[in-house]
């Protein structure tokens, strides 16, 4: 894991960037700049959770074989509560590295980045927030789904009460027809509103064979998913999809190992 926070193992103050750093008795190092004392994994993603190096890339392997949250936890003889705030962190380092990342993580609350490098995750049924509207665009075999802030549930609603916007659900999941020149918007931790229901039929994006018949299974499985955890999971199926053909591991290992960022500057 080393070789993944460290480039040729220079180590740098991981606060301020400054190559000065002497070593301590401790085993510890400390910055001569800003005095921060540090280890080499200070304020990345794999601090979080305390798991070894060792159980991280278990993690790691059984999370890219899509093995469920439970057998994940008997697998690695962890409780589960243990292993769901680890699969937490990881799928926030996913998003980090998301080419939207700054824009979600600034604007959705509740997604439990600190400004020391700590991640406190929300219960899993966790329910609240903000419902987040992504917009799916596939292209050339890669998909993104990107945040508009600019949309809110209620103009999703708006334009198909108004505009016969068609929609559909899984679960709590809603998806919708074309919308400008994206494939179909995307609302996940949406309640039930009265009188409004989401069951118009022949939506473009279900007779299509890409990333939405990738996806469309999985999610079905996220029936209780709340509005802050769903940018999480729609990141992930993202970055699962646009890997598929290429071996995930190392870039699981290279997010994992990366600096938390800090939202509060």
């Amino acid at each position: 894991m080393l070789k993944f926070c460290w480039k040729n193992h220079q180590r740098v103050c991981p606060r301020c960037r400054c190559r000065k750093v002497y070593s301590l008795s401790t085993g510890r190092r400390r910055c001569s700049r800003c005095g921060y004392t540090f280890h080499d994994f200070s304020l990345r993603f794999l601090n979080n959770g305390n798991l070894t190096c060792g159980q991280w890339l278990r993690l790691l392997k059984l999370f890219e074989l899509d093995i469920h949250t439970g057998r994940m936890a008997e697998q690695m003889s962890l409780s589960y509560n243990t292993v769901y705030r680890a699969l937490y962190t990881l799928r926030l380092a996913i998003l980090s590295h998301s080419l939207d990342a700054d824009r979600i993580l600034y604007s959705i609350d509740g997604l439990g980045i600190g400004t020391n490098g700590k991640i406190k995750a929300a219960p899993a049924t966790a329910s609240g927030g903000n419902i987040p509207v992504f917009g799916l665009v596939e292209r050339h075999g890669q998909v993104f789904a990107d945040l508009i802030p600019e949309l809110s549930v209620e103009s999703v609603l708006h334009f198909k009460l108004n505009f016969h916007l068609k929609t559909a659900s899984l679960g709590k999941i809603v998806y919708t027809a074309p919308y400008k020149h994206y494939d179909a918007l995307l609302l996940g931790g949406l309640p039930q509103y009265p009188g409004i229901v989401h069951q118009d039929k022949g939506l473009a994006i279900d007779a299509t064979k890409g990333f939405w018949s990738f996806a469309k299974g999985r999610l079905r499985l996220f029936k209780g998913v709340s509005p802050r955890n769903f940018p999480l999971y729609i990141k992930e199926l993202e970055f699962r999809y646009n890997h598929r053909n290429e071996d995930p591991f190392p870039h699981l290992c290279r997010f994992l190992c990366s600096f938390v960022p800090n939202i509060g500057q």
